[in-house]
């Protein structure tokens, strides 16, 4: 029952993320947004609070700020009402080291290439200035055999020597 808890808030918190190919989310969920996710190896995530975007494309150019949110480990909070140890009511986080992350809405993103400059602000505890070329994936909110218009995605992770690459 616990392993089947921890695998739902997995899906829910990954849900933002598209893996490559598109991906089908259920009929009646929300809409997804074009955008990035982006993360921070758990080595650095402490260090690596705010990261700024600059992402171009034949669309133009787009700036923003990306808060990154340190997100430690899931445990299974029990039932005490009913008895039943094996009975879990809810979920709580465990404080401690773990990677961060953040989503950076990107309304004019497409499924063409684009250049992502990655940087932190002066006087961060880490120092990170990346540039590279991502190409977007499809996203579909609906669970049809096919997706006609897929929902740009992409996902940049920060490593722990500071270099940016692209996971999703």
């Amino acid at each position: 029952m616990r392993r089947l808890l921890l695998a739902a808030l997995a899906a829910v918190f990954m849900s933002g993320c598209a893996p490559a190919g598109p991906v089908h989310s259920g009929a009646g969920s929300a809409a997804l947004m074009r955008g990035f996710g982006v993360s921070a190896d758990e080595a650095v995530a402490e260090r690596v609070p705010l990261v700024h975007l600059r992402v171009c494309g034949s669309w133009g150019c787009h700036e923003l700020d990306v808060p990154l949110t340190v997100s430690g480990t899931m445990s299974a909070l029990p039932c005490p009402s009913t008895g039943d140890p094996a009975a879990v009511c809810g979920a709580v986080q465990q404080p401690g080291p773990a990677p961060g992350y953040g989503y950076a809405p990107i309304p004019e993103l497409t499924l063409e290439a684009v250049t992502v400059d990655v940087s932190t602000p002066p006087g961060a505890p880490m120092a990170v200035a990346a540039s590279l070329t991502v190409r977007p994936r499809g996203a579909c909110p609906d669970a049809g055999p096919s997706c006609a218009d897929p929902t740009p995605q992409a996902e940049i992770r920060i490593s722990a020597d500071g270099s940016v690459r692209q996971t999703r």
